[in-house]
This record gives C-alpha cells, structure tokens and sequence, in this order.
C-alpha cells in the first residue's frame, strides 16, 4: 500500500477485464479493506451538484433542519437528519442526513420542500439511482472472490424493496476557523474509529478534504471486527484523489467472506498545522443486504445470522462497541453473537458457485 492510500481499481472495460479487476479487488479487500475505484461511469457533473446540495441543505436554518425526523441508531430507525456534538465543551456540531429510495414510504416526510431546500429531492434521487449499477459490478467480483456465483448478492442489494435499508448519508464536520487547537484533546477526532455495518460503502470526499485515516498494523493489513481498534499501531491518510470513489469493506460482508475480506477500522481525525479547517463534507451511500436474508460465508465459518440481527447489537451497543477492554469488546462484535433467532421456516442460502 502506498503512502498516499489504498491502491486504485480500474474498472474500464468491465466485462472484458473481469479477472484482472477481481484480483485487484481482492487483493485490496484482504488486506487492507478499502480502495479506490476509477472509471466507475459517475458523471462528475452529478457529483459536484450531489456536493452543492450537501452544502445547501446544512446552510439552512437550524429550525428548518429540525422539522425533518430525526436519527435514531438504538432503534436502528436510519431516516432524516441527526446532531451530535463533536466533544464537550465546544459547541461543534457534526451534523448528517439520511436519505432512502421512495419505495420507504416514511421518506415522504423527511423530504426537504423545495420552499425549503431547492432541487434537494431531484438531485438526491438522480445521485441514488446511479450508484446501485456501480454496488452491482463490485459485488459480483466479490462473489466470484470468495466463492459464490457471480450474481449473489443482486437481489439481496436491490433497493427497490422496503426489506432493503440501503441508504445515502450527507455529512458536514464544521468549520474549525478561530477554535483553539489546544482544547482539540489527545484522542479527539471528527468522528471517531469505527467500522461500517454496511455490506458495503462508497464514500464521496469533497476535494481538499483531509482527516480520512485508516487503521494498519505493522504488516500495513486491517486492523477490524476481530482484532479490535485498541491493537492500532499506525494509521495510514486516505485522501481524495481525483475522479475516484473510495470504497470499504463492511462488517457484513466480512462474516459473509468467512474472514477473508476485511472491515477494517476508520476514523476523521481533526486537522494538522498547516492544513485546511474550513468545513469539510462527505456523501457515504451505505449497502446494506435484505433485513432476513441469512448471512453466513461458503465455509459456515461464523454461525448464520441476519442483518436485522446484527443490527439489534450494534444499533443498540454502538457507543460500548469500541471498548478498549478485549472481553466488552468481543460480547459486542456480531462474529461473537452466536447463532440469532431465526424462523424456523429461515430463508434458503444461495448455493456457493
């Protein structure tokens, strides 16, 4: 891995280079979880107008934004606009907003008026609908990678269905003009280390945007879901590049690749001297699997479980999940759940390839 960040993926030519793009995908998913993707057939038109709206819709008033339903990840209610302080004591706000296809009849009331945010909903949903093609051709790579047929995961991603909760996420880290660096605390970060519980995610970064960083141990690999953030001895910039798409590996698909693909840890630290502090913006569109669709790997490596499942734990354990102690860590981590409870009917498991 280079010390600009993960390798870039060509996906030119996609039909004819299938097993060169799989192995590089594979390459980089096994190793250090994420990776860039150029030639994805993402107009950049479409995405500097995805990134005005970002913009437009945090400028609003706070009383605008708030009448707007509101995040819920105990309850796992993904929908609308949420506020969290960055830290005590400072008054920064990291704000996002979430965003489904119609097919969720709840988004009829968390749609921004065009009174209200002009163009919102039109560009959000010309942005949704060219990224399910993009999800398509990585993840029937990634089936082919770990031993499931090529087409796999294509109904358990589709989007036009209320048992999918896929999902785009607007986000704005404020402004850190006139604060003072010296209450930024050792440890404070924009967002602090994680992994996604997304199958998949494609992240948009505004260009200059810094503070992307990537957990890597000592062998420049992933550090995620069964090692824990505590063991991170490095952490490795992954900037924006230009015309690409930075793309990580969730939690889910980890299990579902019995271990082989990584979801490593991530975080937005704060800025370094000398770099930009204005505020910075992010889109992230979230791939997530059918809420019941069994989720276990070609070689049962883990015991079956669930998205709906999975999401229990870490919708309702999400601030414990990142605990430094190996024991609380682990009793939070969905490769140590144990087998969940599943209808007795179940949903059949494609037959791997």
């Amino acid at each position: 891995m280079s010390q600009t960040g993960p390798p870039i993926v060509d996906l030119s030519n996609f039909e004819e280079r299938k097993e060169e793009i799989t192995k590089e995908l594979m390459k980089a998913a096994t190793t250090i979880g994420f990776f860039y993707i150029t030639n994805h057939g993402i107009p950049q038109e479409l995405i500097d107008r995805a990134f005005a709206i970002n913009a437009r819709y945090f400028d609003q008033p706070a009383e605008v934004k708030a009448k707007y339903p509101s995040v819920d990840w105990g309850a796992v209610k993904l929908l609308g606009y949420e506020v969290n302080k960055m830290h005590e004591g400072d008054g920064l706000l990291h704000e996002s907003c979430i965003q489904k296809f119609p097919v969720h009849t709840d988004m009829e009331k968390i749609w921004p008026s065009e009174e209200d945010c002009p163009k919102f909903k039109d560009t959000t949903m010309e942005f949704m609908k060219a990224l399910p093609p993009v999800v398509d051709r990585i993840l029937s790579l990634f089936a082919r990678g770990i031993g499931f047929p090529e087409t796999f995961f294509k109904d358990i991603t589709d989007v036009q269905t209320t048992e999918n909760n896929s999902f785009l996420q607007y986000h704005k880290y404020p402004s850190l003009e006139g604060t003072d660096r010296d209450t930024w605390q050792e440890g404070v970060n924009r967002i602090t280390a994680h992994t996604d519980e997304s199958l998949m995610t494609l992240l948009f970064n505004s260009p200059g945007s810094v503070g992307l960083e990537l957990a890597a141990g000592r062998d420049g690999k992933a550090v995620g879901s069964e090692n824990g953030h505590y063991k991170v001895n490095n952490w490795t910039d992954c900037p924006p590049k230009p015309g690409c798409i930075t793309v990580n590996v969730g939690d889910p698909l980890q299990f579902w690749s019995d271990g082989v693909l990584k979801s490593n840890y991530h975080r937005v630290r704060m800025p370094k001297e000398g770099e930009p502090l204005d505020a910075r913006y992010s889109i992230g569109w979230f791939v997530w699997p059918k809420d019941n669709v069994l989720i276990q790997g070609p070689g049962k490596k883990y015991p079956p479980t669930t998205m709906k499942e999975f999401m229990k734990v870490k919708g309702q354990m999400y601030g414990n999940s990142f605990h430094p102690d190996p024991e609380i860590y682990m009793a939070n981590q969905h490769i140590a759940f144990g087998p969940p409870e599943i209808a007795a009917s179940g949903i059949p498991i494609p037959a791997a390839s």
